[in-house]
Formats: structure tokens, C-alpha cells, sequence
């Protein structure tokens, strides 16, 4: 089926071209079966145009994605090989400077950080803080 479609480009742009080619001249030429044939013949070969062009569209994305899959597993290779995946652990104890850095990466979101569009909720324990949900 994929041969199909690849084939069907040229020949359904082609004959869409034919036929309103002949449509047109057969209304510069006031020969009213002429254009009628050619209106046929465009609206007969558009069905396969979209068929071939919905295919080729298809077939790009298939082939970006598989390009983007094998670049982003070359990626992650390269960052094992650099070392850069491994997170440094912090110490059970908590270590120095713990206070200065934020080892967690939670980051709390206040009232008056978010716009006034964002409904405020409530925490389960009734607590006076004022947390918005986004």
C-alpha cells in the first residue's frame, strides 16, 4: 500500500493540473462539454491527491520521530558516558551547607506569585496558608 501512495503523487497532481487545464479552456472557448469534462476529471483526481498527500504528511512525521528517538538515545548515552545522570546523593545525616541548598528541588508557589485568575483551595488540615492550585 505504501507503493501505492508514493506513486499516486505525480499522477494525481498531474491529472488534477489536466483537468482544470481543460475546464478552464473549455470556458475560454465557450465549449460547455470541454469544461464539464475537465471539472470531472479535477474533482475525480482529487480524492487520490489527498490520499497521497495525507500519506506523504504521515510518513514525514514517522521518519522526524525515529530521528528524534535514535538522537535522543544517543543523547542519554552520552550523558551516561559523561556521568552526568548519576545525581550526587546527600548524606543521611544531612551534611553541611544543607540549609544553603535546596538538595529536594521543591519549590513552594504563594498567592502573590500567581495570577489573579488561579482558584484558591484549601489543605486538608485547615491550614490559614494561602494555597492556589494552577
Amino acid at each position: 500500500m505504501t507503493r501505492l501512495a508514493r506513486r499516486l503523487y505525480a499522477p494525481s497532481v498531474t491529472t488534477v493540473a489536466l483537468g482544470f487545464c481543460t475546464a478552464m479552456l473549455g470556458v475560454l472557448r465557450d465549449h460547455m462539454p470541454m469544461h464539464h469534462l475537465g471539472l470531472l476529471v479535477t474533482v475525480a483526481a482529487i480524492p487520490t491527491l489527498g490520499y497521497a498527500l495525507i500519506h506523504r504528511a504521515t510518513q514525514a512525521t514517522d521518519d522526524q520521530l525515529a530521528d528524534m528517538h535514535t538522537a535522543g538515545y544517543r543523547l542519554a548515552l552520552q550523558h551516561v558516558h559523561m556521568g552526568l545522570l548519576d545525581s550526587p546523593a546527600a548524606p543521611p545525616d544531612g551534611g553541611e551547607g544543607v540549609e544553603e541548598e535546596d538538595t529536594q528541588g521543591i519549590s513552594i508557589i504563594r498567592s502573590e506569585d500567581l495570577p489573579d485568575n488561579v482558584r484558591p483551595i484549601r489543605s486538608r488540615d485547615d491550614e490559614e496558608d494561602d494555597w492556589k492550585a494552577v
